[in-house]
């Protein structure tokens, strides 16, 4: 099952690209990076990245509220944590 992170624009719901490789990848850089505390700052990136190509432009992802943001950062750290911890079949 793929993983998807969602949000409502004017009623629409949009569904972002599948997690996927490349966005394990820009989070474990950002986790990696001493710099950064905590999901909002390690995700917000692959955020970003899951919902190029979709209907919500980079505009759209740039005004979300800090509520929206953080949920969205969260379900993708959720993933990422998951990804990592899954055993093998």
């Amino acid at each position: 099952m793929q993983k998807t992170l969602t949000i409502t624009v004017d009623k629409k719901k949009i569904i972002s690209k599948p997690f996927d490789f490349e966005a394990m990848c820009l989070i474990n850089d950002e986790h990696n990076n001493e710099k950064n505390k905590g999901p909002l700052t390690i995700c917000r990136g692959a955020v970003d990245y899951l919902f190029e190509g979709t209907e919500a432009t980079q505009e759209v992802i740039n005004a979300l509220d800090l509520n929206t943001r953080t949920r969205l950062c969260i379900e993708l750290w959720s993933m990422y944590v998951d990804t990592l911890t899954a055993k093998n079949e």
